[in-house]
């Protein structure tokens, strides 16, 4: 049972949020692609369907990154909040050109990929500025925690996606992802209760909506008509 509603009395926002979403992350450990991914026996169209996915979605949560580091009133919280932004979008950029041989074209969001997008920008643009970089937090918490997880299990010798393990499951994401918990943090401190608890379900629906982006790349989920 996931809980969204609210804090968990005497906790940070952050680690609050997390453990509302805790078995959310557990049922992504379960997932095929994650355990194959892991295993390196991901068969790689379904991997190479999963990056060309994740690159079209990058460039939809960078603009929204940006749109969310506008509303700022704190000039040193924006500037904050775009560094490592734009640092770690570019490392993951990077990520994807080394398994791209080309830029994406002409290629369609999947249903799900959609699904993200959208409700990234609804949160950005509708929402308190609170919820909004509380949505856009999953992404950074999930990808650290799984890339973590995957790097503690994976053999380096025989893993064909070892440059994406470590990308994900080495310490500079980590950095960023501790950035960013913390200024959720200092947001939620000063939010009224009823914009923590929408800060909240924001983080609860995206740590969801993770898990249906991998569930639907390893079934390579295209738009039925």
């Amino acid at each position: 049972m996931v809980h969204t509603s609210g804090d968990i009395s005497g906790l940070e926002w952050s680690r609050s949020a997390w453990m509302a979403a805790e078995p959310v992350y557990r049922k992504i450990l379960e997932l095929p692609f994650i355990r194959e991914l892991a295993a390196g026996t991901l068969p790689r169209e379904k991997f190479m369907f999963y990056i060309r996915q994740d690159a079209m979605y990058l460039k939809e949560y960078g603009r929204a990154m940006s749109a969310a580091a506008s509303r700022f009133q704190d000039p040193d919280a924006m500037a904050l909040f775009l560094r490592f932004a734009t640092d770690n979008l570019e490392s993951e950029k990077a990520l994807h050109d080394t398994f791209l041989q080309e830029p994406v074209r002409d290629a369609v969001q999947s249903p799900v990929c959609m699904l993200c997008s959208s409700h990234l920008w609804r949160q950005v643009s509708g929402e308190p500025v609170e919820v909004a970089v509380a949505s856009v937090l999953p992404c950074f918490v999930v990808y650290e925690m799984v890339g973590r997880h995957i790097y503690e299990t994976a053999s380096p010798e025989a893993n064909p996606y070892m440059e994406w393990i470590k990308v994900y499951g080495g310490d500079g994401f980590g950095d960023s992802t501790e950035k960013l918990s913390a200024l959720c943090d200092r947001l939620a401190e000063k939010a009224a209760p009823e914009v923590r608890a929408g800060m909240t379900g924001a983080f609860v629906t995206g740590v969801r909506l993770e898990w249906m982006f991998w569930d639907s790349m390893y079934r390579m989920s295209r738009w039925p008509i």
